[in-house]
């Protein structure tokens, strides 16, 4: 760890929580003593603290804290968190409190992501399109998982900054006949259809509704009996596309990659990000097969006259899991101490 003491970072998302020290050699991260917890598992942000450092501390891994910060999801107002997907709060003060610390950074997690992309390795990226980068353009960064995160990231210096968003509450745009009948058919459920109620893992089983009972065939016995064994639609429906194990799962995860790619070139469009297009979140690596099979460029390049333009722009998908957490040590380690 550093001389005057260590970094902690913290990756809170709807599901899960990832803790851990970082130091820093030579201007690089580097990782020490991690642990995650569900969220459903603790109480709150602070008895998950007190839970890291007590297993540190029994592990020989404590480390004194110089600065800490947390990548959250949602919105970060006036150093709280604002989110529908937690059942707690979460307070920088309170944080502070329980670290002994002046203060502790909350960044959107979306934030923490994209802060965390220059730590990253050539190996931790699968490449979708090579593209051109241009040194001086922007970046976005889309990422879909339990919700759907959505960021641009501006060109600063030899860097980018990115500038929180909820974009992934934005309206959901169509692009053909079947994906109007789509926003119809989830506009009679939900009222007003945003991009993440279909591009998240939540939207993966709205879709795989609409995508069943457009085909008016009932769901296999086997599948049924996957989805009771793993506790969730939405992984057993993309075992089952990408396995070929059931055609209506094979038309939601192809719908969907379609879809996720559309609404990847709207944001590209947006950020001008011809410096690249990264896709983050927890789902994009589980469907790695899918994002290179032509249906997600295809639609990504969909644009009219400036297909040209996004033909040309650099796409990869993140697939070092750690990303958030990353960022959030680093922007840790540029806090006054």
């Amino acid at each position: 760890m550093t001389r005057e003491g260590g970094l902690l970072a913290g990756d809170i998302g709807a599901t899960n929580i990832r803790l851990s020290y970082f130091g820093e050699e030579a201007g690089r991260l580097v990782q020490g003593w991690s642990s995650q917890y569900r969220v459903a598992d603790v109480p709150g942000i602070r008895e998950a603290l007190e839970r890291f450092l007590l297993e540190a501390m029994e592990a020989g891994e404590f480390r004194p804290v110089a600065a800490a910060a947390f990548g959250c999801a949602g919105t970060i107002r006036d150093g709280r968190l604002v989110s529908s997907q937690l059942p707690w709060g979460v307070d920088a003060a309170t944080i502070a409190g329980a670290l002994g610390l002046g203060s502790v950074q909350l960044v959107n997690d979306l934030v923490a992501n994209a802060l965390g992309i220059p730590e990253l390795a050539p190996k931790d990226f699968a490449v979708l399109n090579d593209g051109v980068e241009e040194p001086d353009g922007n970046a976005v960064l889309i990422s879909p998982g339990t919700g759907l995160g959505e960021s641009i990231l501006v060109r600063d210096g030899s860097g980018f900054r990115p500038i929180p968003s909820e974009g992934g509450n934005a309206s959901f745009a169509p692009r053909n006949a079947e994906e109007i009948e789509l926003l119809e058919w989830l506009m009679g459920e939900f009222g007003h259809v945003s991009c993440e109620r279909i591009l998240s893992g939540p939207g993966l089983v709205n879709l795989y509704r609409f995508e069943r009972s457009r085909a008016r065939e009932p769901e296999p016995r086997w599948l049924k009996d996957r989805i009771a064994e793993l506790g969730d639609v939405a992984p057993a429906v993309t075992e089952a596309a990408l396995s070929e194990g059931d055609p209506v799962c094979q038309r939601t995860l192809e719908r969907y990659a379609s879809i996720l790619g559309g609404e990847a070139g709207n944001l590209a469009l947006k950020g001008l990000a011809t410096g690249g297009v990264f896709l983050g979140g927890g789902i994009s690596p589980k469907i790695l097969p899918k994002l290179r099979d032509g249906s997600f460029f295809a639609a990504f390049c969909d644009k009219g006259r400036l297909g040209p333009v996004l033909s040309r722009m650099p796409v990869k998908v993140v697939l070092d899991d750690r990303c958030a957490l990353l960022g959030a040590a680093r922007a840790a380690s540029s806090s006054p101490r």
